[in-house]
Parts: C-alpha cells; structure tokens; sequence
C-alpha cells in the first residue's frame, strides 16, 4: 500500500468519526447555505451585493428544495 492510499484511508477513517447523522431538513439547509455563500463571492464583488445576493439565493434554494419536497410527499406512501 502506497502513502497516498494509507493517507486516503485514514482520512476516510477520520471522516466516518466525526460523521454526524443528518436529517434531509438538516442536509439542505447546509448545502443550501456553502452554495448561496459560493455563488456570493463568485458572483459579486462588493461586500453589500455579496450579501444580498447570498441571502437571496439561500431563500431561493430553500424554498425550492421544500417546494421539491412537498409536491415528492405524495408519491412515499
């Protein structure tokens, strides 16, 4: 086994430990928020655009992501 594959490994390992168990709420609202905060600097420069546009994106993701959610929940029963 090479070094990269030991160093793969045992960051794989360190990850599984630390692994915290999320609901799908949870999940989103994580996800929802790294991309509205990457869009924010990719996407505007000054500090006060960046965060309209970040907190207007974050509410877009949202709201599409319970809208996505809502109109799923009759198909899982």
């Amino acid at each position: 086994m090479t070094s990269s594959t030991s160093a793969v490994s045992a960051a794989l390992a360190l990850i599984a430990l630390i692994a915290v168990k999320l609901s799908h709420l949870q999940a989103l609202v994580i996800f929802a928020l790294v991309i509205s905060v990457a869009f924010g600097f990719l996407g505007r420069r000054q500090p006060k655009e960046r965060v309209k546009y970040i907190l207007w994106t974050l509410l877009l993701f949202l709201l599409v992501g319970v809208g996505i959610g809502w109109a799923m929940y009759p198909f899982s029963r």
